[in-house]
């Protein structure tokens, strides 16, 4: 078995058992333990885990970035549920909103099936289905089709997505510091995250408690840039002190 072909069961694996020991892996794949030990080192250099004694264990702020659309709904749905809530008042006169691909934007996307003259821009599949029976005008960027998020994304999406203009932009991210700014796990979806703030007159930010504190891949935006941060449960005095600061209206 190639390398790259190796390396992918292994990203598979961890994704669906969070470890691995490199005894079974040799066993499994018929390659020896040192080759093995190989393959961990280099994932481990890309971040998707992160080697222990005997095996490794996947890097939690990568681990969610190749779990299908529909088992990453599922987690937290309280809290998405509850962030989704919040975030519909920031919607009150506004009538062209973005959203991305994310699980908690499809919660707030749920909300509005009886709202009248709406537009809504996204990279979302998932909303089609979810708008079908609404008077909602759901308008698509087009582009790649990633099948583990159900999103359209790459530099067709980002283009297409500068054609318009939108009143404000729902967002989700993977992590959020108060020194790094708004993070996400992969570049090609903050692509797209980033090409809807440009176009937006204001960026709520959907961010349950997990993800403060918490790192990331990829840097998404800066503090400054965001107008919201709407999440399920009240944060640090540090956390208002920054938002404070940066003029971010926190809601909780």
């Amino acid at each position: 078995m190639a390398a790259k072909d190796r390396h992918e069961v292994i990203r598979q694996l961890l994704v669906a058992h969070q470890q691995v020991s490199v005894s079974e892996l040799s066993k499994n794949l018929g390659v020896t333990e040192e080759t093995i030990r190989r393959d961990l080192e280099k994932l481990e250099g890309e971040g998707f885990l992160s080697r222990t004694y005997g095996g490794a264990i996947i890097n939690a702020v990568r681990q969610d970035s190749g779990i299908h659309f529909y088992k990453r709904s599922d987690q937290f749905i309280a809290e998405k549920r509850s962030i989704a809530l919040k975030a519909l008042r920031l919607l009150s006169g506004k009538s062209s909103v973005a959203v991305d691909s994310s699980t908690t934007a499809m919660e707030v996307v749920k909300l509005l099936a009886d709202r009248d003259g709406m537009t809504l821009l996204t990279n979302s599949t998932v909303v089609f289905q979810a708008l079908e029976a609404s008077n909602v005008t759901v308008v698509s960027c087009g582009g790649e089709f990633d099948r583990n998020a159900l999103a359209l994304i790459g530099r067709t999406a980002e283009k297409n997505l500068r054609q318009f203009n939108v009143d404000i932009a729902l967002l989700s991210c993977k992590g959020l510091s108060q020194a790094n700014g708004v993070l996400d796990s992969r570049e090609s979806g903050a692509g797209v995250k980033r090409a809807m703030v440009e176009q937006a007159g204001e960026v709520a930010l959907l961010a349950d408690h997990s993800k403060f504190d918490k790192k990331a891949f990829v840097y998404l935006m800066g503090l400054e840039r965001l107008d919201y941060i709407v999440t399920d449960e009240e944060p640090s005095d540090s956390w208002k002190k920054t938002c404070d600061e940066q003029g971010i209206e926190l809601i909780y």
